[in-house]
């Protein structure tokens, strides 16, 4: 771990999906029953980590591409529904639709509200995820997340970690970017604002280690939420 001086530190911005969500709770219940009604022997939790993947590379695409961003609503059906014709799963749009609206069941990580919590009463605290800007806020307000604002990729015009989106939060925090601490739960966006000027704090929720290709490590890493509340609030 690396040494942030934590009086730099001003604000917090937040990943949702993977980072706050739980996405293996969220989606995989309604994943597995709609699968084994479909004689889909695997498992439904391979299945939700498959299509985050496959939005990850989808959605950097997207970034690429010089036209308008196409919606995250938009993004995430079209992959599941190319990652079922891959798998050879038969579904239909109602499906799909049905998988991620009425089937999933929106859970935080049991770290999540506590933590932040604590951190709210020293830090502007935000969401910086991919997702639409309503949906974002209609997730902080319905699961109680205890940030001030969602800032969303779709302001940006682009999908993290393209540097615009990093950019705009910042602009829209009002800080310089070393004042920004960006917590996420996968590399690739701890790099993407490390890259735009932020700090990031890595979450090693998973077992992963921290890769950056120039070698670069993350500002902080902490395998939770509560670790993390704890060092910023000096613990």
């Amino acid at each position: 771990m690396l040494k942030l001086p934590l009086e730099r530190v001003r604000a917090v911005t937040f990943d949702l999906y993977g980072t706050l969500l739980d996405l293996e709770a969220s989606f995989a219940p309604g994943f597995a029953g709609f699968l084994k009604s479909k004689g889909f022997l695997g498992n439904a939790s391979d299945v939700v980590q498959a299509w985050e993947t496959a939005y990850l590379h989808e959605s950097n695409v997207d970034s690429l591409l010089g036209r308008p961003r196409t919606p995250f609503e938009v993004v995430r059906r079209l992959i599941l529904s190319q990652l079922f014709h891959r798998l050879k799963i038969e579904h239909t749009e109602d499906d799909i639709e049905q998988l991620v609206t009425t089937k999933a069941t929106p859970t935080l990580f049991p770290d999540v509200k506590e933590s932040l919590t604590r951190l709210k009463g020293k830090y502007d605290l935000s969401v910086l995820s991919n997702g639409d800007l309503a949906s974002l806020n209609r997730a902080v307000s319905g699961l109680g997340i205890p940030v001030v604002r969602a800032i969303s990729a779709e302001q940006a015009g682009y999908y993290k970690p393209h540097a615009g989106v990093y950019q705009h939060a910042i602009k829209e925090l009002g800080l310089p970017g070393e004042q920004v601490l960006h917590v996420a739960a996968h590399a690739w966006d701890i790099r993407g604002a490390r890259a735009a000027g932020m700090a990031g704090a890595y979450i090693n929720r998973y077992g992963i280690p921290y890769v950056d290709a120039d070698g670069s490590q993350a500002d902080l890493e902490m395998p939770g939420l509560s670790e993390l509340a704890d060092h910023l609030t000096g613990v």
